[in-house]
């Protein structure tokens, strides 16, 4: 399964504006702001790197991402500070879902490569990885949605058990047991890849 990593994000947390809903002129301005440049600091490559996993191309990820910040941006008096982070992966989810539903016209089946730049790092290494993850988002868009996304939490983005239930808003015990399904499932297609699995041979089989 595929390590943690940063991502190529076409469009940066620093260029994200946010309007704050109106009442926040009554109610302490600043402090909003401040909540508002804190939540995109801290939350922003989480969300996009859930969209472009749940099966969103790199610009449809960037122009999703800032519409989730703008939805929570205009909601956050009443968001509950502490709380950012599982309004934003509701949001997220929901935006995503109909995005989905507006590219089902799309050629899904042609994979976007991409890299994260990283010093020294020559082409040959970018398109590996670049390979790598568009192996992984093939893999990812033959799983159900509630399997994908338990196993990019756990593995992409190497929460716990308990943070993926608390972010899907289900028991523990569901959210492991869903855990365990998608590690199966995930494991049951790369073995299905025949020539094309990427560990194929590095043990002598």
């Amino acid at each position: 399964m595929a390590t943690r990593r940063r991502h190529y994000l076409r469009v940066g947390h620093s260029s994200l504006s946010l309007e704050l809903p109106e009442e926040a002129d009554a109610t302490a301005p600043d402090d909003l702001r401040r909540r508002a440049a804190a939540m995109v600091s801290d939350h922003f490559e989480f969300i996009w790197r859930l969209l472009r996993r749940t099966g969103l191309d790199p610009a449809d990820a960037d122009d999703a991402a800032q519409q989730v910040f703008m939805t929570a941006a205009q909601k956050l008096p009443r968001i509950a500070p502490g709380s950012e982070r599982t309004f934003l992966y509701g949001t997220a989810r929901f935006v995503a879902a109909n995005a989905r539903r507006r590219n089902r016209r799309r050629d899904s089946e042609a994979p976007v490569p991409e890299s994260y730049p990283v010093a020294g790092e020559g082409p040959e290494a970018r398109a590996e990885l670049g390979q790598a993850w568009a192996l992984l988002d093939e893999l990812l868009r033959k799983l159900p949605d509630e399997l994908g996304r338990v196993l990019v939490l756990a593995e992409v983005e190497q929460l716990e058990v308990k943070e993926i239930a608390e972010l899907e808003g289900i028991p523990v015990g569901t959210a492991a047991s869903r855990l365990r399904r998608a590690r199966e499932r995930f494991q049951a297609l790369l073995g299905g890849l025949g020539a094309r699995h990427p560990f194929r041979g590095h043990d002598g089989t």
